[in-house]
């Protein structure tokens, strides 16, 4: 765990601001979502179920792919600079 933190903590600022911006869209995508299924929750029709579902994993990864890429070219960002 600490290590991941350190991680988090040595990021380059354009590189942070990139990811802090993508997890806020994707989590604001994964809320609309939680809208929809609770919509579904009221009136039980299936096509806010899938539309809901389908959101909200989209979101998941879009939230894991920020992060994940961010690591990846601060990683490259270090290498280059060595």
């Amino acid at each position: 765990m600490n290590k991941v933190l350190k991680e988090l903590k040595s990021f380059d600022k354009l590189i942070l601001k990139t990811v802090k911006s993508g997890v806020k869209y994707c989590f604001l995508f994964c809320i609309l979502a939680i809208f929809l299924l609770l919509i579904y929750k009221f009136y039980a029709s299936p096509i806010f179920y899938y539309i809901g579902i389908s959101l909200f994993r989209s979101g998941l990864f879009f939230i894991v792919a920020f992060i994940m890429c961010g690591v990846v070219f601060n990683h490259i960002k270090k290498d280059l600079k060595c």
